[in-house]
């Protein structure tokens, strides 16, 4: 008797701990992130986008932030009051962040951007040109075309479209009718044994502006390799910028890029990040993940920023579910334990290009001085594997091309076994 209630109670016991796998999200094996990935999603090829109800009619609004999806709102209301309202009072309306989960944004070809509620209905519209600029790694960007999206997030593209899911609930569509444009970031080899650096002399990715300098500054890049797996650590130098402007942005990072194109997928600890129009200076840095698929008019999304203060060190990961066909971005303040991150269909694993650099991200660049940039950065504890082995990649340092002029003691460098990246600002 004891024996057969014994098996009873076995049973009994399997029939649970089988109801809790199903019951639980599954997270894949090669998720080290400690985050989880929902398995719920739907099948994308499925999805319909209702009847755009375009209103011309509308007077368009100026659009002074990101247009971010916020749950729990209701627009429609906001946007009657600021249609009726008298031109001072919509000329300083702070923002219009009214865009609800489910939302629908529309890039047209002719600069204006339209938003629609799920059912199709638009609730305002605005031109990019009047659009606010916001930060990003990558640019400053009309305000229109930036979205942050709630950590763990999934973002996925099908057809031209691209889908954003937050907690099994589909939260934003995007569709972007705009020609994107793109730019190469060509480089020629100089190599001294042991130690890699390399000055370039190209004219990619710089826009000197009066006395000021825009783009990547120092960085290493790999060879083109076949990954699933990368990561870094590196800590929030404690030197900071004493002279920056109001929109002088610094973005420090290890990324990802597609071999060919101008995507990139990148933890980022940007100095000075302004997510809105506003002059102010922002002395500080904040942490996210992004990711930048050209240099035109396309959209850019972030996770929810998290602050890092000065000294703390932080670590970026991005690396491949093989259950869930994605990529997880995450950026990691280790000090605090603080996380935020978001999931993306839109890189392969093959011909990837891997960096991690120092860029001076906006529009109107930094000053040419070592005062308008942040002490020396220590990319450390590297890793690189594919299908948990670990990946052979050479590294090569440089200077961008024009930055050798702004900051002549600069000097990148690159050590092997272990891989360490050493970018030195001249402070």
């Amino acid at each position: 008797m004891k024996e057969a209630n014994s098996i009873k109670f076995g049973i009994a016991l399997l029939v649970l701990l089988l109801a809790a796998m199903i019951l639980i999200p599954m997270v894949s094996a090669e998720d080290t992130t400690g985050g989880t990935v929902s398995t719920n999603l739907p099948d994308v090829s499925t999805l319909t986008v209702p009847n755009l109800q375009f209103d011309l009619s509308q007077e368009k609004v100026t659009i002074t932030s990101e247009l971010s999806p916020e749950p729990n709102i209701q627009p429609v209301s906001s946007i009657s009051l600021l249609a009726t309202a008298s031109p001072s009072t919509r000329s300083t309306h702070a923002a219009v962040p009214i865009v609800p989960y489910g939302a629908i944004i529309h890039h047209s070809t002719t600069g204006v951007t339209t938003i629609f509620d799920a059912t199709g209905k638009q609730l305002f519209a605005a031109d990019d040109a009047n659009a606010a600029k916001v930060t990003t790694p990558h640019s400053e960007s009309p305000a229109t075309f930036v979205h942050e999206i709630p950590s763990g997030s999934i973002v996925t593209e099908y057809q031209g479209k691209t889908y954003v899911f937050y907690q099994d609930s589909l939260i934003l569509t995007l569709i972007n009718e705009n020609p994107q444009t793109s730019t190469t970031h060509a480089t020629t080899d100089i190599t001294t044994p042991g130690i890699q650096k390399q000055l370039t002399r190209g004219t990619n990715r710089v826009a000197a502006i009066a006395d000021n300098y825009r783009g990547w500054i120092e960085y290493a890049k790999s060879t083109a390799v076949t990954i699933d797996r990368f990561e870094s650590t590196w800590t929030a130098p404690t030197k900071v910028p004493t002279n920056s402007g109001s929109r002088e942005s610094l973005a420090i990072f290890n990324g990802i890029e597609r071999l060919g194109t101008d995507g990139i997928m990148q933890p980022v600890l940007m100095w000075n990040f302004c997510a809105s129009g506003d002059l102010a200076i922002h002395n500080e840095y904040k942490g996210a993940a992004w990711e930048c698929l050209s240099s035109g008019n396309v959209d850019n999304m972030h996770s929810t920023p998290i602050a890092v203060s000065a000294g703390d060190t932080v670590r970026g990961t991005m690396q491949w579910s093989t259950n869930q066909n994605r990529w997880i971005i995450q950026f990691k303040n280790v000090n605090t334990g603080s996380t935020t991150s978001f999931y993306t269909t839109r890189f392969p694993r093959d011909n990837l290009i891997l960096s991690m650099a120092l860029e001076a991200s906006t529009g109107v660049g930094v000053k040419k001085s070592t005062d308008s940039l942040p002490g020396t950065i220590t990319f450390t504890d590297n890793v690189i594997k594919y299908q948990g082995n670990v990946v052979s990649s050479t590294f090569t340092g440089y200077i961008e091309s024009g930055a050798s002029d702004a900051f002549p003691n600069f000097d990148p460098q690159v050590t092997t076994n272990p891989l360490k990246v050493t970018l030195y600002t001249g402070w």
